[in-house]
């Protein structure tokens, strides 16, 4: 994560996760409540667990995830599901919070018989 020198940026105490690696910070802004940003990688063998993401967004009142979440769902792009996608939608229904995605499949697999699909979000 790059951020210009000039903008307050801590890393915030970010609690143990079990699947997913991060890296954030922590920006004071002036005028405004706090805003954590967090990278996140899922790796495609990994489950999302629902206390993961839970653990991320109570680190502030404004909380932005992005990054390779592997959580595919036809609601963000993908042609097919899996587990991680139906998760995140679920908690995505259940909290405030919405899934930005690209408008077109981002992952061009090697083997050709495999399906273009949607891995980033935020």
């Amino acid at each position: 994560m790059y951020y210009k020198r000039s903008l307050y940026c801590c890393p915030p105490e970010i609690p143990p996760l079990i699947d997913m690696e991060t890296t954030s910070c922590r920006l004071a802004m002036t005028g405004h409540g706090t805003l954590v940003i967090v990278s996140i990688y899922l790796p495609g063998t990994k489950q999302l667990l629902l206390s993961d993401l839970e653990a991320l967004l109570v680190l502030g009142d404004a909380v932005i995830l992005f990054g390779d979440f592997n959580c595919k769902n036809p609601r963000w792009g993908c042609i097919v599901s899996n587990y991680s996608g139906n998760e995140l939608e679920r908690l995505e229904d259940e909290q405030d919070f919405v899934i930005i995605a690209a408008p077109t499949s981002i992952h061009f697999p090697d083997d050709l018989s495999n399906r273009l699909s949607m891995l980033d979000i935020a």
